[in-house]
């Protein structure tokens, strides 16, 4: 059938060629030969993409015999003198010299097969290069614990390969930690539940060290599952006293272990905020926060965090009780500002410190409830100075990103608020809410917003909104609705400027690409790149996404610095040394039966597709056919 189906397509493609220059050309000198080149052309490409095998060929590549050698780490496991990959090494040098081609185990090819470092085993890719290269067979030397098992299995049955599996190393005694979570603390000290994943071989019980920054807060002897499955286990740990990002370590020993490389896990968590929260920030006493909090956790999702400033270092947290905690100084409430997805300044007036003002510089998301004129120009909007009397909110709901959230509320007979900042000048102003002095007056706006360059933010233009949520009805409707369409339009600004220069990740994957992201509005940051006492990197990086490649495991501490040489962020992350080539996988493969499966298929010879002869040829019919054309007056 598939024979049937080329001569066909062949028939089709080169009765078109022949008709063209019969019918519809011109006729001039050499068209029978034009036409031939043609039909040649358009039947070897048609050939390729059939993709047929030459009988005779399959010595012709690299070799007709090749040596596999899995160079992943799981080879590097034995208790005993000799590991798997000392063995494999061996069986792998006489094979060599015997003319077989040696290749390492992955994604690439790769002769060099000095150490065994890789995170996983990936035999298909190879058999399909092997096949690819005119190879006919294929020792393979393994543990066999295959990532691609289904992919092996289908190119066993398909490649015409004769494939035989030498098993090196046997059943090795682990444990070893699969996965290690610790949740962020809002609140320094007490306790937190620490969640650790275990496996394990040819032992029963482990027991697992957990560290914070170094220091020890927890020991715990488990009991490990049965071979092939995994068991979380959770653990009480302690929280530092000390706010901030903290790293945790989770080292498991048991009673035999010959593979140590999945024997710690690492994984940063914040203290005395969450990463990626609601943070609220209150620079002096209103019950606006005490309203607001609640309702914007609600209708965002997000974990919401407060604080309220009682001294120029000194914060409370607000909210919840559960949440509330001793005074915590600015540092902390300034790394939660820097890590969140969303930040209200409330507060901002004429005494606000350069620490307070410098909130409303931060990229992103951002509302800011000024007290006074000079708050809403450190905000950035000129307004004169607050207007007292009773402002009513207007049933006129104008035109904005957030009217369909209002347009259901009832807005007439809602308590009335203060103190309203009246803009300068209406130029730029965007409101979704107007006021009207006792109901009559002339509407003035309640709050503004403003899609920056920088991100989104909102400027409220009066005080008292927290009188609408006070009781039950329709003004803690219509309180609700406002603030849920001011936080749906900043949370659906995708465009959101990075804070700060960071890595993408507090702790890669080995083998896996090292990334920092670096906000957009900048000309670029010098990155200091240190492991221990050693400087691994010393570069500039600008706006985007800057990628270092992949580096060895370990703890790296980074700096970034402006163009004056002064520290902008600094702070650490890891490279994971753990690896999961120990773990059980859904699908194995037996030796015997994979050896079995590719023999029917030998001797089939070379693929087409992989030889340089046809693309040429095609290349000179064609450039042949063009030269004749246009030295005859064609076009």
């Amino acid at each position: 059938m598939r024979i049937l189906l080329f001569l066909s397509l062949a028939a089709a493609a080169a009765s078109y060629a022949l008709w063209v220059y019969s019918r519809v050309e011109l006729p001039v000198k050499g068209a029978r030969w034009m036409a031939l080149a043609r039909v040649a052309a358009l039947v070897i490409i048609l050939t390729l993409l059939f993709d047929p095998r030459l009988p005779g060929t399959g010595q012709s590549g690299v070799s007709g015999r090749w040596v596999v050698l899995d160079a992943s780490l799981s080879m590097m496991a034995s208790s005993g003198d000799r590991t798997p990959w000392n063995l494999a090494q061996a069986r792998a040098q006489e094979l060599s010299q015997d003319g077989w081609t040696v290749v390492r185990m992955g994604e690439d090819l790769d002769t060099e097969t000095t150490q065994a470092e890789g995170v996983e085993s990936q035999l298909a890719p190879v058999l399909e290069r092997a096949a690819e290269s005119g190879a006919r067979d294929v020792v393979v030397l393994s543990d066999l614990r295959l990532a691609d098992v289904a992919a092996v299995q289908a190119a066993l049955e398909s490649l015409p390969l004769s494939v035989t599996f030498e098993e090196v190393g046997g059943a090795v005694a682990n444990v070893g930690v699969t996965a290690f979570d610790v949740p962020d603390a809002p609140r320094p000290g007490g306790t937190v539940m620490a969640e650790v994943e275990v496996h394990g071989h040819l032992n029963d019980s482990a027991t697992v060290r957990l560290f914070a920054d170094g220091a020890s807060v927890g020991v715990e002897k488990l009991s490990l599952p049965a071979p092939g499955l995994r068991r979380t286990h959770f653990i009480e740990i302690a929280v530092p006293e000390a706010g901030g990002r903290v790293r945790y370590t989770a080292r498991i020993s048991g009673a035999a272990d010959a593979f140590p490389s999945d024997d710690e896990a690492v994984t940063y968590a914040s203290v005395g905020y969450a990463e990626g929260a609601l943070v609220v920030v209150s620079l002096f006493p209103d019950w606006e926060p005490r309203f607001l909090l609640p309702v914007l956790e609600d209708v965002t999702g997000l974990p919401a965090l407060g604080y309220l400033r009682v001294g120029p270092e000194r914060f409370i947290p607000i909210g919840r009780a559960l949440d509330r905690a001793p005074p915590i100084d600015s540092s902390v409430v300034g790394r939660a500002v820097r890590d969140a997805a969303f930040v209200v300044v409330h507060g901002l007036d004429a005494d606000s410190d350069a620490w307070a003002r410098r909130l409303t510089a931060r990229s992103g998301r951002l509302v800011i409830m000024p007290r006074d004129a000079n708050g809403a120009q450190f905000a950035g909007v000129a307004t004169s100075g607050p207007r007292g009397g009773e402002w009513y909110a207007s049933g006129d709901v104008p035109s904005s990103p957030i009217s369909g959230e209002l347009s259901g509320a009832t807005l007439l007979g809602l308590p009335p608020l203060t103190n309203v900042l009246v803009p300068t000048t209406l130029s730029g102003i965007l409101s979704p809410l107007n006021l009207q002095f006792r109901g009559t007056g002339r509407p003035e706006a309640a709050l503004h917003l403003e899609d920056g360059p920088n991100g989104r933010r909102v400027i409220t233009l009066a005080s008292g909104f927290w009188r609408w949520a006070m009781r039950d009805g329709e003004g803690r409707e219509a309180y609700r609705r406002l603030w849920s369409g001011v936080a749906g339009w900043l949370l659906s600004d995708d465009g959101v400027v990075a804070p700060e220069p960071r890595p993408t990740d507090w702790v890669f994957e080995r083998r896996a690409a090292v990334r920092f992201s670096i906000p957009g509005d900048s000309t670029g940051f010098r990155l200091f790149l240190s492991r221990g006492d050693t400087v691994v990197a010393d570069t500039l990086l600008t706006s985007g996404v800057a990628s270092l490649g992949a580096m060895p495991p370990a703890q790296y501490a980074y700096r970034f610095a402006d163009a004056d040489g002064e520290t902008v962020v600094e702070g650490s992350f890891d490279v994971a040394a753990a690896t999961a080539e120990l773990l059980p996988r859904a699908a194995e493969l037996s030796a015997s039966e994979a050896t079995r499966a590719g023999l029917a298929l030998a001797d089939q010879g070379r693929p087409l597709r992989t030889f340089a002869w046809p693309y040429l040829l095609v290349i000179m019919l064609l450039c042949g056919e063009w030269i004749a054309r246009r030295r005859s007056g064609l076009r």
